[in-house]
């Protein structure tokens, strides 16, 4: 990824944006399915969602019709 962040840095143009190979996965905070009864019957006070997020790498989407990929550098979570 270092190398998309090299050609933002350098003010690269939409051709050499549309250049640059995409990586097979990246880094990112995810909520597991199998957790989802995790704080279940907790009062609110008591819940605790660091417990439920995890940093994981996950596979790069396959774009549908329509879709389009946006790199987002640093992003807020809120819970």
């Amino acid at each position: 990824m270092q190398h998309i962040l090299d050609a933002i840095t350098a003010e690269a143009s939409t051709e050499e944006f549309a250049a640059l190979a995409l990586p097979e996965s990246y880094r990112a905070m995810t909520v597991h399915k199998d957790e989802v009864d995790m704080f279940e019957g907790q009062e609110s006070r008591d819940k605790d969602p660091r417990k439920s997020l995890h940093l994981d790498e996950v596979p790069l989407p396959e774009l549908g019709p329509g879709e389009a990929l946006v790199a987002v550098m640093a992003s807020a979570i809120n819970y």
